[in-house]
């Protein structure tokens, strides 16, 4: 959602739950914090390890279970 820097809180093989802060963009400028939450219940599979990010970029990828 937004360009700046990415401080994850989630890393790969976390459970995490829907609407949990997965981690932070911080804009390096004004310090403007975007949290960034799991789009669904799981096990993250796969994390983002660069520290520059802009919008689009894929954060964290889930592995939902089928019910």
């Amino acid at each position: 959602p937004a360009a700046g820097l990415w401080y994850p809180d989630a890393v790969t093989g976390d459970e995490v739950t829907e609407g949990q802060t997965i981690g932070r963009i911080i804009d390096p400028i004004d310090g403007t914090e975007h949290k960034v939450t799991a789009t669904a219940t799981g096990t993250i599979i796969y994390g983002m390890n660069g520290l520059s990010v802009r919008p689009g970029t894929e954060l964290a990828a889930i592995a939902a279970p089928h019910h």
